[in-house]
């Protein structure tokens, strides 16, 4: 079975990598590029009820990454946009950016020993951490659990 993901990054950034893993297993690294990128995720469709995870993380946001003026507003930010979520041909984009509690992350880009906070997440990757895309196998037990 097949993942796609859609995502953009907002910059060209090569200290700033977006890496994306299955069931904590790497499946691809790459830095920041001014562009939208399709990651494809291969999985297994089991037979018995098994968890399954894809996770992308955002490594290597400092703050001189994010420009302020003197005012102290934020005038641009390095970020990344999930766009699209397909599994198995099927989108589901919405199941995860509509305020899902899936983005973990520790307060703030310069903060490396705080707890970790755990946000809705609405498709915007702003600062180090993990978006879980959490779901399970067989797929088409997950699908009607998700439309019921």
């Amino acid at each position: 079975m097949i993942a796609s993901l859609l995502i953009e990054c907002d910059q060209n950034s090569p200290d700033v990598f977006l890496d994306i893993y299955l069931n904590n297993e790497l499946i691809t690294s790459n830095p920041f590029t001014n562009s939208k990128t399709n990651y494809v995720v291969e999985f297994i469709d089991t037979d018995a009820k098994t968890e399954q995870c894809i996770k992308i993380n955002m490594r290597g946001k400092t703050a001189k990454h994010t420009k302020i003026d003197e005012e102290q507003n934020i005038v641009s930010d390095i970020h990344a946009m999930v766009h699209k979520i397909v599994i198995d041909e099927i989108e589901v984009t919405e199941l995860y950016t509509q305020g899902n509690k899936c983005y973990y992350h520790i307060g703030s880009n310069s903060n490396k020993n705080g707890p970790i906070l755990t946000d809705e997440f609405y498709g915007y990757i702003g600062i180090n951490g993990d978006v879980l895309l959490n779901f399970y196998t067989p797929l088409w037990h997950w699908f009607n659990s998700k439309c019921s």
